[in-house]
């Protein structure tokens, strides 16, 4: 029976990265994130995982690598993109500020209204 070989997403390509970038092997980060291996291919190639597993992963990265806000982002950005879903820090922002909304919306609106 031939195997899967269903190509990674772009988060699971990015996981990848960056797990070679720590200098880690992927057996090693699955053991330290604490998923199971089907899992963690699962991860690779269909769905990023939640958010508070997303925390878990970056939490193993930085523990080999310096902290890094751009990485940070760029890892819960490709995250939501690859899941359809707006990233969850920028959600928890408009969330937590709920009196804010009609500015966040003008602001966002013309914000992207110069991009278009």
């Amino acid at each position: 029976m031939p195997r899967d070989r269903k190509e990674k997403t772009e988060f699971g390509a990015y996981l990848v990265k960056a797990i070679s970038d720590a200098d880690m092997s992927q057996a090693d980060f699955i053991a330290e994130v604490g998923i199971a291996r089907p899992y963690f291919y699962d991860i690779l190639k269909n769905s990023p995982p939640p958010k508070e597993t997303l925390e878990k992963m970056l939490g193993v990265l930085e523990k080999r690598l310096p902290p890094d806000d751009t990485r940070r982002n760029t890892f819960m950005n490709i995250a939501a993109k690859c899941r359809g879903e707006i990233p969850a820090d920028i959600n928890d922002l408009i969330k937590d500020h709920p009196d804010e909304w009609d500015s966040i919306r003008i602001a966002l609106t013309q914000m992207l209204s110069t991009h278009a």
